[in-house]
């Protein structure tokens, strides 16, 4: 196994940097940026397993499912808005940012996956979304970049509009779910959004999700 050694770890990390020496790289789409190996969810969020031994044996029995499939190695990564879901004890939980740490909420609408569009291309008959967290979807369905799909038996988009409820993902305020008051078009410079939770700031419209409804905040 590839490993990292513990104290040069990523900030997100939600590990204890003065024990264990080296926590394991990520493997998969996943940003070694904004996730975490599945081994580190399962040891040190949850504490389902002392050791990468252990968590193997719960990869390898299908316990545990990331946005609806089933995991395949203790090195994948969890990111941002992954649902993480244990079948066996009915258990779901959603990646949010929260400041520079990765926090694990638990979910009762673990069912609805939620994810932002960053590009599309057109081949054949099918646009194809790249989204935030490396995959791409395939469909002959248009949507627009930058909106969110949410994924719940059918696809549903959900605009980044002014008006809509949006999650900071990124930034001083990420964690925060907020109202967009005002899209800002900056031309040769980054778009920005004026937003509202409890008090009002401005942020690059990049760091927002929207997300309506979805449970993303204790």
């Amino acid at each position: 196994m590839t490993h990292n050694k513990r104290l040069p770890a990523p900030k997100h990390y939600p590990i204890n940097r003065k024990e264990s020496s080296y926590v394991s790289e990520i493997k998969g789409s996943r940003s070694r940026d904004t996730a975490i190996p599945t081994v580190v969810f399962l040891r040190e969020v949850t504490e389902y397993a002392d050791n990468a031994k252990e968590a193997t044996k719960i990869v390898k029995d299908g316990k545990i499912l990331r946005n609806g499939d089933k995991l395949r190695d203790i090195k994948q990564g969890i990111g941002v808005l992954d649902v993480v879901q244990f079948p066996d004890t009915e258990e779901s939980f959603r990646a949010v940012k929260q400041g520079k740490k990765l926090v694990f909420l638990p979910v009762t609408d673990g069912e609805k996956v939620a994810v932002k569009i960053l590009d599309k291309s057109v081949e054949g008959d099918e646009f194809v979304y790249r989204l935030h967290n490396g995959e791409n979807f395939r469909t002959e369905d248009e949507f627009s970049t930058g909106n969110t799909l949410v994924f719940n038996e059918s696809v549903k988009e959900v605009e980044l509009a002014e008006g809509n409820q949006a999650l900071v993902i990124e930034g001083s305020h990420a964690g925060e779910k907020a109202e967009i008051k005002e899209i800002n078009r900056r031309g040769m410079k980054p778009d920005t959004a004026t937003v509202e939770s409890d008090r009002e700031f401005e942020t690059r419209l990049g760091n927002l999700v929207a997300v309506e409804n979805l449970e993303v905040t204790r």
